[in-house]
């Protein structure tokens, strides 16, 4: 058995893996936390669909689909995660990836799947006989050191005997441990996330990385030192509640980010979404072609399969020019009101003052 991972489980396996994760069944050693049962730290339900947006490697972003009854490394009944990624401009990268997961009596197990390398230039697939134990159940998360940033106190812990088969290197093994840090707030593009469970992961010898877990939700990061990957949207068969709480639940949560219409450059809207709200900034021009900024917060709610948020859409004037000592802008007036109707976490139609309809998506950059 080598004490590191093998050739055969690529950057996109290290992604692929912290995107999923379920757990239920025994746990492990008593802590000063006690217990947590982590069940519903993801939800893995045939049909999920989760989009992600990425920082630093060669992706964009990634979209994961949840398929269940599927049957891999000889184990039948896991949930296949297919994965579909955006490669960043300019760059080669992976385009996909399946990726099989099972639950056992003391959590989820990570069975292999197919895919390539980072840059897609090497596919592989990998099977593993004794799998990776992604999440206990449950789990014994530790608290934060004061004073000591990222240290963690208490941390439960547990580790596996990994054995496979991979197509490139055939049998493989590497030892794998795990340690439930601490519940911790999480802010991501899909919104503001209580108590995630923050994991750390150790694969082998020396590949690292951090993972948060939301309740209700999944997998919301991803940090491994080269990419963090963090949630933007997720869609689920039936109603998800609103991070935070409060307002009836929505058939998914819209991207939080900058959005345009591509045929349209020049213009276009930062969404924020906190507890059910979204605040929308729109950058535009007055008829004359002066820069006009608009500002609206409104309630996202339900609207049939989809998303809607409406409010007024205020003009602003008066603030501070760049060199200038800061001075309060005023509200200069009401252009009336506006709507956003999302058909998806990155699809929406806006409806503007005066009867003009503009489609709009998440701005890659």
């Amino acid at each position: 058995m080598k004490n590191a991972i093998p050739e055969g489980v690529t950057m996109k396996r290290i992604l692929a893996t912290a995107l999923m994760a379920l757990a239920s069944g025994t746990g492990i050693g008593q802590m000063m936390g006690g217990p947590m049962p982590t069940a519903n730290y993801f939800p893995m339900i045939d049909g999920a669909r989760y989009e992600y947006v990425h920082e630093g490697g060669p992706w964009a972003s990634s979209t994961v689909t949840v398929h269940g009854g599927q049957s891999w490394a000889g184990r039948d009944g896991l949930f296949a995660m297919h994965i579909t990624y955006a490669c960043n401009a300019g760059v080669t990268c992976a385009p996909d990836a399946t990726d099989f997961y099972g639950m056992g009596p003391d959590g989820v197990h990570y069975y292999g799947g197919t895919g390539a390398d980072a840059a897609g230039a090497r596919f592989s697939m990998m099977s593993l006989t004794n799998p990776e134990w992604v999440l206990s159940n449950p789990a014994y998360p530790g608290t934060m050191m004061a004073g000591s940033p990222g240290s963690y106190a208490n941390a439960g812990t547990w580790t596996a005997s990994v054995q496979g088969t991979g197509s490139m290197m055939g049998p493989q093994g590497y030892m794998s441990s795990y340690a439930a840090q601490a519940l911790e707030t999480v802010t991501t593009p899909a919104g503001t996330f209580a108590n995630a469970l923050h994991v750390r992961e150790q694969r082998g010898s020396g590949v690292v990385r951090d993972v948060w877990y939301a309740p209700g939700v999944g997998m919301v990061m991803m940090d491994d030192g080269t990419q963090v990957v963090r949630l933007a949207g997720y869609t689920m068969p039936g109603a998800v509640a609103q991070p935070g709480g409060g307002a009836a639940a929505l058939p998914f949560m819209p991207f939080a980010g900058l959005w345009w219409n591509p045929d349209e450059p020049g213009t276009g809207y930062s969404l924020l979404v906190r507890h059910g709200v979204m605040v929308v900034t729109m950058y535009s021009y007055a008829a004359g072609g002066e820069p006009v900024w608009y500002y609206a917060p409104g309630r996202l709610t339900a609207n049939g399969t989809g998303v809607m948020m409406s409010a007024t859409l205020d003009r602003y004037r008066g603030g501070p020019c760049v060199a200038c000592q800061y001075t309060p802008a005023a509200v200069a007036g009401t252009d009336g009101q506006f709507s956003i109707v999302f058909s998806s976490p990155t699809s929406a139609t806006v409806h503007l003052p005066g009867g003009r309809v503009v489609q709009i998506q998440p701005q890659p950059w």
